[in-house]
């Protein structure tokens, strides 16, 4: 169940450019696990505390392939701006 063809379109894209990103950095189930553990609880967090509202769509799960994201990017942020990663050794 989506909110609209545009809620649907804005929910396919993202996960097309960050979930393809996660899958390629850390695999199939990792990127799997990433996306159903956070919409899964995402639904159930939102069912407990605003129960007067239908939620829809594919939101938390983008937003745990985010913070995955954000994530990795903090842990090797030495990296992203290394000269021997970025121009190699010559």
């Amino acid at each position: 169940l989506h909110a609209g063809f545009i809620h649907y379109l804005l929910n396919m894209l993202a996960l097309w450019f960050i979930g393809s990103a996660v899958e390629q950095c850390h695999g199939f189930f990792a990127a799997l696990i990433l996306f159903v553990l956070p919409a899964v609880g995402g639904t159930l967090l939102s069912a407990i505390f605003l129960p007067e509202y239908i939620t829809v769509g594919a939101s938390a799960g983008i937003f745990g392939l985010i913070g995955a994201c954000l994530a990795d990017i903090s842990l090797n942020w030495s990296l992203l701006f290394n000269d021997f990663v970025n121009k190699g050794t010559g």
